[in-house]
């Protein structure tokens, strides 16, 4: 992977307190900012389906109303039975290849929803727009 240089400017104290905690947990500052972002950025670039990816980026142009949905959104329910019964079934017996192929479609789409759920949750209290005991709508 080629690196790509970026130029900052910051304030002083928070140039001290880069310089001191990289020398606290013995990394060069560059180091430390390097593993910061790459810490609280999304690591959906190489790891998930372009499709995906659009989605979730999708997310941040949402209103609160339409995160929390988002966030609250569950997986049909027949979805749902079908996958737990192909999931139980392959606990007893090797799957056909239909039903296998039928599982992993149902994985993905479980996967992208949880996905998309963890993003828009994750929107909602970086918006500042969730409760102490949930994540609720405001008006």
């Amino acid at each position: 992977m080629a690196l790509q240089t970026i130029t900052l400017n910051l304030s002083e104290s928070v140039y001290e307190r880069i310089k001191m905690m990289a020398h606290a947990v013995l990394l060069s500052p560059e180091e430390l900012l390097t593993q910061s972002i790459s810490f609280f950025l999304p690591a959906f670039e190489s790891d998930l389906p372009s499709n995906l990816q659009r989605n979730i980026a999708k997310l941040a142009l949402l209103n609160d109303l339409q995160l929390w949905k988002t966030a609250n959104f569950v997986m049909e329910m027949n979805k749902q039975r079908q996958f737990e019964e192909l999931a139980e079934l392959k606990k007893h017996r090797s799957l056909t290849e239909e039903e296998q192929i039928k599982l992993e479609e149902l994985m993905a789409e479980a996967e992208q929803i949880m996905l998309c759920k963890a993003e828009a949750r994750r929107l909602l209290k970086k918006l500042k727009k969730s409760d102490d005991n949930g994540l609720k709508p405001h008006d």
